[in-house]
């Protein structure tokens, strides 16, 4: 039986608070191993231009290269229109009853969660592991927590990282205006998105 983490999202591009996050998470919540999964399709994300799914592949799988728990799934990728964490989960979970999926939010996605696709589906197959990026959200997040435990019957982690003023949206500003956007990407990602021409 695994404890497996799953680190979603649409990786555009994949940055290195994306790989704190998950690390903290492995340690924290003692993992044996993280899935990093990009969205097809994200629904909440339908507005933004984002790159085709084979730089995103490649560049999840340079970001994680050489760290043994952590690995690349393609299970969104593979399947067909808009992808729904709770329909995710649900195959996953179907597929593998042994294991134990640990779903890793950020604030903003923490609090939003009740605003997805049946939250409760979610919160059934998996324990939420709630990352707090900077400190000062932590009352709020526990206070929301308890109403998720109430409603739902959540299973509720808590992880802790440092605060990383970091997001895709303010890379791909950064590039496309021509800047250097090396201090927020592992060095293989940022080489890729150079010799590719990415988000100019």
């Amino acid at each position: 039986m695994g404890r497996t983490g799953i680190m979603g999202g649409t990786f555009n591009p994949v940055h290195i608070a994306h790989i704190s996050m998950a690390e903290a998470a492995y340690r924290q919540a003692k993992l044996d191993k993280v899935l990093f999964m990009p969205s097809k399709k994200p629904p909440h994300k339908q507005d933004i231009n984002i790159i085709s799914e084979k730089h995103r592949e490649a560049m999840v799988k340079l970001a994680i290269r050489g760290i043994p728990y952590f690995e690349y799934s393609d299970f969104e990728f593979k399947r067909e229109g808009t992808t729904y964490s709770a329909q995710t989960l649900e195959l996953l979970c179907r597929q593998n009853p042994d294991d134990s999926y640990f779903f890793i939010m950020g604030g903003d996605s923490f609090f939003q969660v009740e605003s997805w696709y049946m939250p409760g589906k979610i919160m059934e197959h998996a324990v939420i592991l709630a990352v707090s990026r900077n400190g000062s959200d932590k009352k709020e997040m526990e206070i929301y927590a308890g109403k998720l435990r109430d409603k739902y019957n959540a299973e509720i982690m808590f992880v802790k990282m440092p605060h990383m003023d970091i997001s895709s949206s303010n890379i791909r500003k950064i590039i496309s205006s021509g800047g250097d956007a090396a201090m927020y990407l592992p060095d293989k990602v940022w080489e890729y998105i150079k010799s590719n021409g990415c988000y100019i």
